[in-house]
């Protein structure tokens, strides 16, 4: 009793303000925790060794947790003097304490996911790695199974995307014992996919300005998140200048610009276009470009009828095949040509309405044909060795590329053509006179018998309609006879121009006639015998009449000869 009364007369006399022996006793009472496997337990980091983390929970006692431990569970490794939550796993006898982050984080883990599968939640969770048939995902240290059906709306997202990256998940499977945890990640983003494509096509409209970031890209075009919406960019809807892929302008993660030009609510589809942000390069072309200017422009492709060729971006021009080479008409563009080559080009022809632009690569060059002529005018003489022949002739080479044709009737003035052609062999060499140069037409006519004077023109140089002419019939046909006059020259007398009292002429026979139509062009001379035998007559009459004129006595028989021939009276 008198211990009692001296510890209340101690209190007593206890300076106000200050906690009782009681208190501080009970106090300490609190602070002692306990040590019993599956516990949780908050304590203070004082130790960290590359294998364990030592952690100070009360009641003169130390744990140990092992260091790989956080990594598993997601958390970093703590520093001394921080506090941290674990589960005490075991209690030997000599007081050590060992302890789990990781069973301590899953423990919250399960409580979560089984809320979360409850309410219908999704849960935060890391793609750890790739397994077969899809992912392992770490939910706060527990491991879950991804099915790769499951990982993401596009069925060719690759794993590179998604292996260490956090992402929502949706719990479709939990159950404890055994541990089975089934997730999707594509549900929550469809989910929200959803959201953002409902709230997007109840605002935009055809012709708005929209940004977004390209997603992936194909051989036709870029996919790009227009805010939720994957919005179609075909490569023809990129720029004005024509591109063969659109990784020649964007990459994965670029930010654009485009229009909205498509919009398709019930099928969720959306066309948008950068170029329809730009100025159509064509409504300037007209001012721009016109015939007979030169250019220079790069070649974009090779077709099998021409080259395409950027005049600039946006503008494109054709040069045709034919117009590509002076000295081969019907050359392949692959032979002269090659795609990123950069070219000086004639414009031929400007049409902005079709969007056409004809371009020539021979034109900005020196004509060969035209050049050769100047260096060779028509009367000029060329040798060569025949290249080769024909039935109709042969080609001799004048120059370089350029054939001249020896035409078969331009082998000898007179005699058969073809016998004259058959004379001469390929490699023969031979001379020949330049009769003309069709430049637009790319031909050089020659001829080997203007090497000598043409005997119809130099027969004719002596002759003229009326002139009295000798011959010998060569060919007798139906209507007529052929008659030889001078070597060369030959005459066509129809029988109508023969006295029918001659009798039939045959080949051989000789022939005196009248001159009475020359055809310069057909090289043809018409001849008549019976015209020569009147004007013979008419001669003989006026001669006759002369002379009785001077001897002043006309007979009967005179009279008679001058009215019935002259028409006198």
């Amino acid at each position: 009793m008198n211990e009692h009364m001296d510890n209340e007369k101690h209190a007593m006399e206890q300076p106000a303000g200050e906690p009782s022996f009681e208190q501080l006793f009970k106090a300490s009472l609190e602070d002692i925790v306990e040590l019993r496997r599956g516990a949780m337990v908050k304590g203070i980091v004082v130790g960290v060794g590359n294998d364990e983390v030592v952690v100070d929970v009360g009641a003169k006692a130390e744990g140990t947790v092992a260091r790989d431990e956080f990594a598993r569970a997601g958390l970093p490794v703590p520093g001394v003097g921080d506090e941290i939550e674990a589960m005490i796993q075991s209690v030997d006898a000599t007081g050590a304490v060992r302890l789990s982050v990781l069973a301590a984080r899953q423990r919250e883990a399960w409580q979560m996911i089984e809320q979360a599968m409850a309410n219908g939640d999704d849960v935060e969770g890391t793609v750890t790695a790739e397994v077969k048939g899809g992912y392992r995902v770490n939910i706060h240290g527990l491991d879950a199974f991804m099915p790769r059906s499951e990982s993401d709306p596009n069925p060719r997202v690759s794993a590179a995307e998604l292996v260490g990256k956090p992402c929502r998940v949706a719990i479709l499977e939990a159950q404890r014992k055994p541990q089975n945890i089934v997730v999707s990640r594509k549900r929550p983003l469809e989910a929200e996919h959803a959201r953002k494509r409902e709230q997007f096509f109840a605002t935009a409209k055809v012709g708005d300005r929209v940004s977004g970031t390209v997603r992936r890209m194909a051989d036709f075009g870029a996919f790009v998140d227009v805010g939720g919406v994957d919005a179609l960019l075909h490569v023809s809807d990129i720029a004005w200048r024509r591109l063969g892929h659109p990784s020649e302008m964007l990459s994965v993660g670029q930010t654009i610009t485009a229009e909205i030009i498509k919009l398709e609510p019930e099928t969720g589809k959306v066309s948008i276009s950068m170029k329809a942000l730009q100025e159509d390069p064509w409504s300037k072309v007209g001012e721009k470009y016109e015939p007979g200017m030169r250019l220079t422009g790069t070649v974009r492709r090779l077709l099998d009828f021409g080259a395409v060729v950027e005049l600039e971006p946006g503008v494109e021009g054709l040069i045709h095949r034919s117009e590509l080479s002076w000295l081969r008409r019907d050359i392949a563009p692959t032979q002269v040509l090659a795609e990123g080559d950069v070219v000086d080009v004639a414009v031929l022809e400007v049409d902005p309405a079709e969007r056409k632009i004809r371009l020539s690569l021979k034109a900005v060059t020196e004509n060969p044909w035209q050049a050769w002529l100047e260096a060779h005018p028509v009367g000029s003489k060329v040798r060569g060795k025949i290249k080769n022949k024909t039935d109709f002739g042969f080609f001799v080479p004048v120059g370089e590329g350029l054939d001249g044709l020896v035409h078969m009737e331009n082998l000898v003035w007179h005699g058969d053509a073809a016998e004259a052609l058959a004379g001469y062999q390929k490699g023969q060499e031979v001379e020949c006179v330049v009769l003309g140069v069709d430049v637009e037409r790319q031909r050089i006519a020659l001829g080997i018998k203007q090497l000598t004077d043409d005997p119809f023109e130099v027969f004719l140089r002596g002759v003229q309609r009326g002139s009295t002419v000798h011959g010998k019939v060569v060919e007798v046909h139906g209507g007529g006879v052929l008659v030889e006059l001078t070597e060369g020259v030959r005459a066509h007398l129809a029988m109508r121009e023969v006295p029918r009292d001659r009798g039939e002429l045959q080949v051989g026979d000789e022939v005196t006639a009248k001159v009475i139509d020359i055809h310069r062009k057909r090289r043809r001379v018409e001849l008549s015998i019976r015209q020569y035998e009147r004007d013979e007559e008419r001669e003989a009459v006026r001669r006759y009449t002369k002379q009785a004129a001077e001897d002043n006595t006309p007979s009967p028989l005179a009279l008679e000869l001058k009215r019935k021939l002259l028409g006198e009276k």
